[in-house]
């Protein structure tokens, strides 16, 4: 995989990528399926880095499977964060023709891949854990998927309100909760439009404190601000940030329980720190493996809708919360049936939860302004 990694960046430095290919990391034939299915080769811009459990880790998992289920070739290159790369090596990659489909995620990809999608019509493009802008006709080569984060952003508000006003260790008498936000991306918004409407939705006099640290990589501050909320009474605090972590951090150090994002992290951290995966309260997971293989098999078999946005809820499992021995510690059996009914409303849709997706500035902030309690 390295060696490939290397291969590319160097033929994209001397500008021959006209017919290069990456080393591949699966070639099964596809005479030998029986599935309607058809072989495809994939590139996988990735926009940070593989290995050590990511969610990219999870993405070229599922593209990996379906190479080697249906036959095919999956190539990857990694852009290590480095935002100034990204366009051209979506143009690179698409210049080649080599690639049935290129694979790449998140917001900060999204205007760049238009622009390359833009100048490459013929070729198809998938994007995840975003939205992208389909009116008038624009991006009809490109297909979105994400799931609906704002229904597990739902159900951890819901479960901080229900533990904010228990007796359970660690908790205080006031009603507040906290969220720490990397930043004021559509994304977050979304989280904490759900987050809100989660813990309205058990009481609506639960005040929420909400900040937003700038960038995802600022430990310190982001662990600075958790702090801060705890001392302004909130015990519940949800961070949404690559340094999610540093929120569970602070919980450790004022005793208090954070929810993190998009991993188990109490199950990670406690190979390390026990004592801090016991203040994790739970974890928001997006499913990246089922957000990715369905549509890839999709287009596999000629039947995916480009230039369309799929969501994938809760019930379809897209998104859940941690349910592990830490969760099941901290939590005592009242909480616990008042949540699972909460989480039946929620995969049964009776109750409506609102997005930052396609919403305007003034919608979004009309919602957030509820965040106060009553």
């Amino acid at each position: 995989m390295k060696k490939a990694i290397k291969l590319f960046a160097t033929l994209c430095i001397v500008g021959s990528l006209f017919g290069c290919k990456t080393k591949s990391s699966s070639t099964v034939s596809s005479e030998s399926s029986q599935h309607t299915e058809k072989a495809l080769n994939i590139m996988f811009v990735v926009t940070g880095n593989l290995g050590g459990g990511t969610n990219n880790d999870d993405v070229n998992l599922a593209l990996s499977d379906y190479t080697k289920k249906y036959g095919g070739n999956l190539d990857t290159y990694e852009c290590n964060m480095d935002t100034s790369v990204y366009e051209s090596t979506l143009m690179q990659a698409a210049q080649t023709g080599n690639y049935d489909l290129i694979v790449t995620g998140f917001g900060t990809m999204a205007e760049p891949l238009a622009n390359t999608a833009k100048a490459y019509p013929d070729q198809k493009f998938m994007i995840f854990d975003t939205a992208i802008d389909y009116s008038e006709g624009k991006n009809s080569n490109i297909i979105s998927v994400q799931v609906k984060q704002n229904q597990g952003a739902f159900l951890a508000g819901a479960l901080a309100a229900l533990v904010t006003q228990s007796n359970i260790d660690n908790i205080n008498p006031e009603k507040v909760i906290g969220f720490v936000g990397a930043m004021e991306s559509t994304a977050i918004q979304d989280c904490l439009i759900g987050y809100i409407e989660g813990a309205k939705y058990v009481d609506s006099s639960v005040n929420v404190l909400y900040s937003f640290v700038g960038n995802h990589k600022d430990s310190a501050l982001t662990k600075e601000i958790a702090l801060t909320q705890n001392q302004n009474g909130a015990d519940v605090i949800y961070g949404v940030s690559q340094s999610d972590l540093a929120v569970a951090d602070a919980a450790l150090e004022n005793n208090f329980y954070a929810i993190c994002s998009d991993a188990d992290d109490a199950k990670t951290i406690s190979a390390t720190s026990e004592d801090t995966a016991k203040h994790i309260l739970t974890s928001v997971i997006k499913n990246y493996y089922s957000m990715v293989y369905p549509i890839v098999e999709e287009i596999g078999a000629n039947t995916a809708k480009f230039g369309t946005h799929k969501a994938i809820s809760y019930a379809e499992g897209g998104v859940y919360l941690a349910d592990n021995q830490y969760y099941q510690a901290i939590v005592n059996d009242d909480i616990k049936a008042k949540f699972e009914t909460i989480i039946e409303d929620v995969k049964n849709d009776k109750v409506k939860i609102d997005t930052a997706y396609g919403a305007s500035v003034e919608e979004i902030k009309a919602i957030i302004s509820k965040a106060s309690g009553n």
